[in-house]
């Protein structure tokens, strides 16, 4: 009952804040050298609001999960204190408003969202959070270099393109980034719940809605490409996906491509609207999608979960709502943003825009509903498991209703054709069949497995790096080590050993000069 209170006060908040649209900024002088003042710029208007009180509100639940999950241990109360400086950087870098201070603050993000990943202390989450912070570090060089050109006044349009690519697709997880975020699933489920949910991940949706120089470029054909296929990848790979939690990252990236899209053809009303409501409702989704994997003895993999039938309807019933409202099924969840944008197809007279777009809106149904039948599947599951219920109780059902309040705000409403409406209807029904019946397919899911080469492009680059690093470890002198081994046991043993060691490189080097004497001369 408090859950339930709390999510309606909470869609009050926001409803309430997003219609008065009240806003101020000011600046603070925060270091002057040489006649340079920087000026540190905090905004407070409907996009810092906005995106903050979606970062409060998906703390709160992950707060309270965190310690469900843990129940009550120790390990919780640690990884809640490294929760709480993640959401105090972030919150403050959402109300920055010059690129120095988000610079800084990004920084910061990383570091923080790296001892996130890092928190089993295992070789596995070494690796990803190693990807993790080494994808996002094209971003940060790209903002730092970007403080450099609008220091000049550079004018060159290209390169700045460029920079705001990096930017934006490395933390937003598009393609061709989207292994980093597959790899950060290595991260317990509570992180997952809040950071890879919606706050990292919308980090590069706030930059693009705050720094807009995107929708001054004239044409971004190129970013709206990439958008594109980064749905269409993620969408075809989250159907042969089993890792539940990467099915669920790959539909955070889909949704968060969809984002960006409203964001570059509709309105930063209408992307900040899809934002909230994807990112508190997938924060639940990952809350409820943990509680079936902790009642499985921690199995992540689809095949091998004690299947949620056997819980009771409820529990079933308020993961599908979230699925199906995430995917934008009629009359719930991001329908009604979805259908806005839709809308403003109607009149365009490119046939191949047009289907490319609806082709995105039928394999957004077509993971979605794959996702049901799995949750459904009794045949190849656990024989055992136990039951762990957060008691989400009646929040998951305002979530999925904002939508509807945020939507109804906007200044203009468009009613689209019924041969579009009728078109959802039918795919719809079509991702049903395809997801129940046809998903085994080799070609495919032997492609999707490794996300169209993305994962390929990843371990490429990691062991090229190991092999440079075993090459080059040939040509480097360890002075460091040397010492140690010198006064490792100082005394007679230690003396000994050095000067055997001494004594035995200087007669292979005296062996090898005599023999190029005997040779060359």
């Amino acid at each position: 009952m408090n859950k339930f209170l709390f999510s309606f006060i909470m869609c009050i908040i926001i409803w309430f804040v997003l219609l008065i649209g009240a806003n101020f900024s000011f600046c603070i002088n925060f270091l002057s050298f040489s006649g340079y003042n920087w000026l540190m710029k905090l905004d407070f208007d409907f996009i810092s609001i906005g995106v903050n009180l979606m970062l409060v509100i998906c703390f709160l639940y992950a707060y309270y999960y965190t310690r469900h999950y843990f129940t009550y241990e120790y390990d919780g109360e640690c990884l809640l204190k490294i929760i709480i400086l993640f959401v105090a950087v972030m919150a403050l870098l959402v109300c920055t408003g010059d690129f120095l201070s988000t610079l800084v603050f990004w920084e910061y993000l990383g570091v923080v969202s790296f001892f996130l990943i890092l928190f089993y202390a295992n070789y596995l989450s070494l690796r990803s959070s190693i990807i993790t912070l080494v994808s996002s570090r094209f971003g940060d060089v790209c903002i730092f270099i970007l403080i450099g050109l609008n220091c000049f006044v550079y004018s060159n349009w290209v390169l700045c393109m460029l920079l705001f690519f990096f930017i934006l697709f490395t933390k937003s997880a598009s393609f061709p980034f989207i292994s980093w975020l597959l790899e950060a699933m290595r991260a317990p489920t509570p992180v997952s719940s809040l950071v890879h949910s919606s706050t990292l991940v919308a980090a590069g949706i706030w930059f693009s809605m705050r720094y807009d120089y995107v929708l001054f470029f004239g044409d971004c054909l190129w970013f709206c490409v990439l958008l594109v296929l980064t749905i269409i990848i993620t969408g075809i790979s989250s159907f042969f996906f089993l890792d539940l939690k990467k099915i669920i990252a790959l539909s955070t990236c889909n949704n968060i491509s969809w984002c960006l899209l409203y964001l570059l053809y509709g309105d930063v009303l209408l992307s900040l609207f899809q934002l909230l409501s994807h990112g508190v409702s997938k924060c639940i989704l990952f809350m409820l999608i943990g509680d079936v994997m902790s009642g499985s003895s921690g199995s992540q993999a689809s095949n091998c979960v004690y299947s949620p039938v056997f819980y009771g309807n409820w529990s079933i019933f308020s993961s599908w709502l979230v699925i199906i409202g995430l995917a934008g099924v009629p009359f719930i969840g991001v329908f009604f943003t979805k259908h806005f944008l839709l809308s403003n197809f109607i009149n365009i007279l490119n046939i191949s825009t047009c289907c490319i777009v609806m082709l995105c809106v039928l394999i957004s149904y077509l993971y979605s509903f794959r996702l049901c039948s799995i949750l459904l599947n009794s045949k190849c599951s656990c024989s055992h498991g136990v039951l762990f219920f957060f008691n989400s109780g009646l929040m998951v059902f305002f979530w999925l209703f904002i939508n509807f309040y945020l939507f109804f705000n906007l200044d203009e409403v468009v009613y689209s054709r019924v041969l579009i409406n009728s078109n959802l209807i039918f795919f719809q029904l079509l991702s049903i069949l395809i997801a129940t019946l046809f998903y085994s397919n080799n070609f495919l899911s032997s492609w999707s497995s490794s996300l169209f080469g993305c994962d390929n492009l990843v371990e490429l680059c990691y062991s090229s790096f190991y092999n440079l690093m075993s090459y080059l470890n040939m040509f480097l002198f360890r002075w460091d080590n040397l010492m140690i081994n010198l006064f490792t046991g100082i005394g007679y043993q230690s003396t000994v050993e050095y000067f055997q060691w001494v004594l035995l490189n200087l007669s292979i080097i005296s062996i090898f000069g005599f023999f190029g004497y005997l040779i060359f001369f």
